[in-house]
Order: C-alpha cells, then structure tokens, then sequence
C-alpha cells in the first residue's frame, strides 16, 4: 500500500505524486488524500473538486427528501454518503458514493416509497407485489431513480440484509439520533455498530473502510456503551476485527481493548463480499450463520421470481446449477 494513503488515512499531511494518485481511486481514497496533501498535485486536485461537487448537489437533494419526510410525518434517517462524510471527516464531499441511502421503520414503507414516487422517483426495477415483500422481509431495501435529475436512493426498511444481520430496532436509533446538516442520521454508537458492521460485509477491501474505523477512533465516545451493544446486536466480532485492522494497517491507537486474532489478516481484503465459511469468524453466533446459509439457498432472488413458484425454484435452480456437468458418451453419462 502506499505510504501517502496510509498517512492520509490516518488524518496525516504527506506530499503527493502520480503514483498515489492512481492507487488513491481503486482504494477510495481520493478525497482524503487530496485533503492531506501538502503539495498542489493538478490531476488530484480536479478529481477531488469532481467528488467535491458531487458530495455537495447530492446532500442538496438529501435535504429535500429529508424534508419532504418530516413534513409528511415520517421518520426518516440517512446514512452512507455525504452525512458519513460529514460525521467522520467534517466535510460531505470526501467519500466516493454513488447513491443515497436512507431508511424508514418496516410499517413506513408504503408510505415512504409513495412519497418517493411523488418526488420524482421511480423504482429502478419494477417488481411483482409478493417480490416486494419478499424483498422487505429479508433484504430491507429497494432501489429508486430520479430520471430528472439522476439521483440514485437506496431505500431501507432494515439496517442490513438478514443474511449479514445486526439487531437493531428502528425506534431505538430514531430515539438516539444526530442532526448532519439538519438531516437525521445515526447517533455516535450505533454509527460504529453500523460502519464496522459495514466495512466487514465488504471485508475492508478498501482502505477508505480502515480510515473510516480511524476517524471513529479519534471521536469523543462511550466505548464501554459501544462493546455492550455491540453484543447486543450480536456484531462485536465485526466491530472489534475492525478497529484490529485499522490498529494493524495504520498503526493508530484503538480506544478499548481489542485481543488479536491473526485469522482476520487472511480474511480482509480477499473479495469485495464476506460468504460462505468467513460468516463463522465474523458472526458473534453460529446459528446466525446456519441461518445465513439457509436464507441464501431458499430464499428467492428477482432471477427467481421469473418461476411461478420461486420458493421452489430458487433451490432447484442451485443444484442444478452445482451439478456437474458430464460428457456424452463417457461412463458417467451412459450410467
């Protein structure tokens, strides 16, 4: 990894030269290098007022969603995008994204994606009313698209999707909420639940994920509240593997005791996803990875409901697709 990323991943000041540039987009870090940077590198400082730009039009239309939602009496929180950039950066216009992501409580949903639709929005992919709530059960979100002004939404009805669950109420984070710039997001605890929660999904394999755990570090919070309830929904494996890596990759100081366990090493940044047997070291218990295995056999996806019974189809379609394939002509066939 580049010495100039990782300095600027942990809030450093460093000079900049091509090099880093190129490695700083794959690593989504280009905001915070160009902040960091002690040097007026051209290329850099385009990209990073590109993302600048962008951060700032799409927190504009945050704010009218959030508003439009708190008119309407709906509890809403954003989350991801530039009110993460703001908490942990002080700045929306740092991180790379491609959507908003916002969420309501489960019995908002027909509400909420009404309002949407009255915004502007429509869904990006049309689906059947049982795909829907097959979707709201188990995935918890459904993406929408503004045609007029291009805007991507990621709505949430979950915190995650059930096959990578934390166990949060929506009432009890609505209930400890923060304002970014008016808009409600999520308070200082739940916002490392949910980030580490996050970042081990996608197994750290960007370094902006580390540097997200090291802002969070630097931050004024209950660390002794954040271990218990990170038990409590069942992520303290995934929160306390984050700030070990961030402590391992940056060498910055963790603010509560994290034991090591170098299997972690191995694990982070070897895909973009976490699957099969990693869920056993990042789950807190293994009936949830049990749990996780059989939501992903039965459990059917859009492809799925193209069957009139995707509840059936869904696990047909896997073995056949597992099966091997064989040979005309050769024994295994003729058997």
């Amino acid at each position: 990894m580049q010495r100039a990323l990782l300095a600027a991943a942990r809030g450093e000041r460093v000079t900049v030269d091509d090099d880093d540039v190129r490695a700083a987009a794959p690593a989504g870090m280009l905001g915070l290098l160009a902040r960091a940077a002690v040097n007026p590198h051209r290329e850099l400082q385009m990209k990073a007022a590109a993302i600048e730009a962008h951060g700032a039009f799409m927190l504009a239309e945050l704010a009218r969603i959030s508003a439009a939602f708190d008119e309407a009496h709906i509890p809403l929180l954003a989350f991801k995008g530039p009110v993460l950039s703001q908490q942990l950066y002080g700045h929306p216009g740092l991180r790379s994204f491609s959507d908003l992501d916002v969420i309501v409580a489960p019995r908002d949903a027909d509400a909420g994606e009404a309002l949407l639709h009255r915004l502007g929005y429509r869904e990006s992919m049309p689906v059947s009313d049982a795909e829907r709530r097959t979707s709201r059960r188990f995935a918890g979100e459904a993406l929408f698209t503004n045609d007029g002004n291009g805007v991507l939404v990621d709505f949430h009805t979950l915190f995650s999707n059930q096959q990578f669950p934390i166990r949060l109420s929506f009432d009890d984070v609505w209930n400890r909420r923060a304002l970014v710039a008016g808009i409600p997001t999520f308070g200082d605890i739940d916002l490392v639940l949910l980030t580490c929660s996050h970042a081990a999904k996608h197994l750290w394999h960007k370094l902006e994920y580390v540097a997200q755990i090291a802002a969070l570090a630097r931050m004024p919070i209950d660390w002794a509240a954040v271990q218990q309830r990170a038990k409590e929904a069942r992520v303290a494996r995934q929160v306390a593997f984050s700030f070990q890596l961030a402590r391992e990759i940056l060498g910055i100081e963790v603010p509560f005791d994290v034991p090591r366990d170098e299997r972690i090493n191995a694990l982070a940044g070897k895909g973009h996803d976490a699957t099969g047997r990693d869920l056993f070291l990042l789950f807190d218990r293994k009936r949830d990875v049990l749990r996780s295995f059989a939501l992903s056999i039965f459990v059917p996806t859009h492809d799925d409901y193209r069957s009139p019974l995707p509840w059936l189809y869904r696990p047909w379609r896997l073995i056949t697709r597992s099966r091997p394939r064989v040979a005309p002509g050769s024994p295994d066939a003729r058997a």
